[in-house]
């Protein structure tokens, strides 16, 4: 496809988006999910000079608790290129830059194989400017990263580039559990795909073997390491003590499976997500009424986004795993594409209407926009990492441990919520060792913000006068953090 002038314009415009972004948060500290998913394993790696064996087991001298389920790339590649560029948060930051422009690269692509030009680059920008993308690139998490390569996966299938697809392939599976469930969707879609459309409907033993080359070399990094893992481990959650072992639990009751089931749809829909998933359910009952055939291209998209959503729905039955909205970025990414070849492809009246059309997707791309904005009452449980308003975040907690430090504050007096807590090398690569207690109220002093999600009888306690005072409030735009001293330790 030729780039036109109005193509260009969009293209320009998301790069630039995401070059302010990464020129604002390059010396963001780690946040959320990202202390652990990279920088405590990391740290391990870099420290011991890549020890020959895995992280699976807890280290408590270090206060390391591994995740050893998800495959360790991300945090070994992390600890390689410290090593080269020095110990330093900017590193995470740049690295995420280089995917960045994969992303942006590659979701062209895409966008250009399956839909008219005239639309490709507004498409592009509702997509790529969604709130929680763009946060998980400016945080550097390792599931931005997972976008990525899914996007680069998806696009080698669909242009028949199986080096691509097997380099994609390595990285989606190898940043976590989630990515190796998408992949494995993905094989399946692909096989479909591939025996149904390409091929006709014609078994070629060949052909078949063909299809399986890229994703021999994942197979041939995944299966060693969970034979491995098990070898040492007997199963992903053996330990019951671990701190994420009650996330696989089966839920207590009908009532919460109900709640989790909630909790899913709210993820699935909020940061104005909901509009392209109200723009699907037109289209599809268009296309229905109107028996309107689907191309092969949009049979894969359709089966691959209805397997993934599926799994999911599976796990908020059978598990009581936290949703977070990042966990959806590819569902979020394929549903776009197909909403938008569907409505380009397959409309007949507004093909008629180019104003008509055009007009939707402006409609789309401000409730894309305003994903940003979506705050909820402070007892309500937020997603943070899916937002760039809790990005003041970072200036108040500064200014909170400069306080706290000049202060002369002993650290085993201090406790606060998820964010707060923990090792501050860890989170800041500096402060080595100064270490904030996880939740408990029988300290000194409690340091608490909305960020850190508290749950409802924690943040009442809190607002006990008998109990608790304020002793210093920190607030700007949207986030606040507050340090409360207990009274009782006067």
């Amino acid at each position: 496809m030729q780039l036109n002038k109005k193509n260009i314009i969009f293209l320009s415009v998301v790069a630039a988006v995401y070059l302010l972004v990464f020129v604002y948060s390059f010396q963001f500290c780690y946040f959320w999910d990202t202390t652990q998913q990279i920088s405590k394993e990391a740290f391990w790696y870099y420290k011991t000079n890549f020890s020959v064996s895995l992280l699976i087991h807890p280290l408590p001298d270090l206060d390391i608790t591994p995740t050893g389920y998800h495959p360790p790339l991300i945090t070994i590649v992390t600890a390689v290129l410290w090593k080269i560029f020095g110990y330093e948060l900017w590193v995470s930051h740049a690295f995420a830059f280089f995917w960045a422009v994969l992303l942006i690269y590659n979701s062209w692509k895409i966008l250009a194989f399956c839909i008219p030009e005239k639309w490709a680059g507004c498409a592009l920008l509702i997509i790529l400017t969604e709130s929680t993308i763009i946060t998980q690139f400016a945080i550097a998490s390792p599931d931005f990263i997972l976008l990525t390569a899914f996007v680069i996966s998806l696009r080698a299938i669909f242009q028949h580039k199986p080096l691509w697809l097997a380099v994609g392939l390595i990285f989606l599976c190898g940043v976590n559990m989630r990515g190796i469930f998408a992949g494995v969707i993905l094989f399946v879609s692909h096989f479909y795909y591939d025996f149904y459309v390409v091929n006709g409907k014609k078994y070629d033993l060949k052909k078949g073997l063909k299809l399986l080359l890229p994703y021999l070399p994942v197979l041939l990094l995944l299966v060693p390491y969970f034979i491995y893992y098990f070898s040492r481990n007997e199963w992903f959650f053996a330990d019951r003590n671990g701190a994420y072992y009650s996330h696989y639990q089966l839920p207590a009751s009908a009532a919460a499976i109900v709640k989790h089931l909630a909790a899913l749809v709210v993820r699935l829909l909020e940061n104005g997500r909901f509009v392209i998933w109200l723009s699907a359910a037109c289209l599809i009952f268009v296309i229905v009424k109107k028996k309107i055939k689907l191309s092969g291209e949009e049979k894969m998209l359709g089966l691959f986004f209805v397997s993934i959503t599926g799994l999911y729905l599976l796990f908020a039955v059978i598990t009581s795993m936290p949703f977070s909205s990042r966990y959806f970025m590819i569902h979020f990414f394929v549903l776009s594409l197909l909403v938008f070849r569907l409505a380009t492809n397959h409309l007949p009246a507004v093909k008629r209407d180019d104003k008509k059309l055009n007009n939707a997707f402006v409609i789309l791309l401000f409730f894309t926009i305003t994903g940003h904005c979506w705050i909820y009452p402070e007892k309500i449980a937020q997603c943070w990492e899916s937002t760039l308003l809790h990005t003041s975040y970072y200036e108040l907690r500064k200014e909170c441990f400069d306080y706290i430090d000049g202060n002369q504050w002993d650290y085993n007096d201090l406790s606060a919520g998820f964010c707060l807590y923990g090792n501050r090398g860890y989170v800041e690569m500096k402060q080595e060792g100064k270490t904030v207690k996880a939740p408990d109220l029988n300290v000194k002093y409690f340091i608490y913000s909305n960020i850190s999600n508290l749950e409802d009888e924690t943040a009442d306690e809190l607002k006990n006068a008998d109990r608790w005072r304020p002793v210093k409030h920190f607030k700007k735009g949207c986030v606040f953090i507050t340090i409360y001293k207990n009274n009782a330790k006067d």
